[in-house]
């Protein structure tokens, strides 16, 4: 099932992806990450592994191929994921096989756009719409899944904010503990070094006043100049003769 070409820019009320303009046959589905609007049969040839092509069954859970249980009663095709009944198609089914848009290179799922809604073109639309809803579903489901996991991280980052919060503030803390000591210690250094200063000159106050009380005044006694007495007892000496 080989998909069409698909267009860049679509127009408003053109399908993404083959750009025709069948307005109520746009279905919404969200693909690789972006919002498009496509056609029912592009829905249908993009997701050929979703539906039978013959009965156009939707299939609500991923078909497992190597189950022994899909071999009786799936045949896949040979160019593309495409599923197909086994009871949908002639017994023996062709060897190798190939599913209907596959076999024909002009396949279309609605041939003439302004033919009225059968039975069979219901059914078709019905299963575009379910594969369409079940997109949107998934889409749905990543975008929880997305959003819980950022409110996650977000938290987990708030924590680790408020943890660097409380641990700048601690820091900040004993930092400022840190410089308030050693002002005080130099302060009370400063302190004790001007007590012992003033004690000691207190003491020597002290000291000089308990001097001056005890001993009273100090006596000068003045000195007196005495002849020198010679060995006779004699205090007179005699004065060298002057010479004329």
């Amino acid at each position: 099932m080989n998909p069409p070409p698909t267009t860049s820019f679509p127009l408003k009320g053109e399908c993404g992806n083959c750009s025709s303009k069948e307005r109520r046959l746009l279905h919404r589905l969200w693909m690789r990450g972006m919002n498009r609007h496509l056609c029912t049969s592009c829905v249908l040839r993009l997701h050929p592994s979703s539906f039978c092509p013959s009965c156009f069954d939707f299939f609500d859970q991923p078909l497992s191929v190597t189950s022994s249980a899909f071999a009786h009663r799936f045949v896949s095709c040979t160019k593309c994921s495409s599923l197909t009944h086994l009871s949908c198609l002639p017994s023996p089914p062709p060897s190798p096989f190939l599913c209907p848009p596959c076999s024909q290179q002009t396949f279309s799922f609605f041939p003439d756009s302004t033919a009225p809604l059968d039975k069979r073109r219901a059914i078709i639309l019905l299963c575009a719409c379910k594969i369409a809803a079940a997109s949107v579903s998934k889409s749905l489901a990543l975008a929880r899944t997305r959003v819980e996991r950022t409110v996650r991280e977000a938290a987990l980052a708030r924590k680790r904010a408020r943890d660097a919060l409380d641990h700048c503030s601690i820091v900040d803390k004993i930092k400022r503990l840190g410089l308030e000591g050693t002002f005080e210690a130099s302060n009370s250094k400063y302190l004790g070094m001007n007590h012992n200063h003033n004690n000691v000159v207190s003491n020597k106050k002290e000291e000089l006043n308990g001097f001056g009380g005890g001993q009273g005044k100090v006596k000068t006694e003045a000195m007196s100049l005495t002849p020198p007495v010679n060995k006779n007892g004699n205090n007179h000496a005699k004065l060298p003769n002057r010479v004329a």
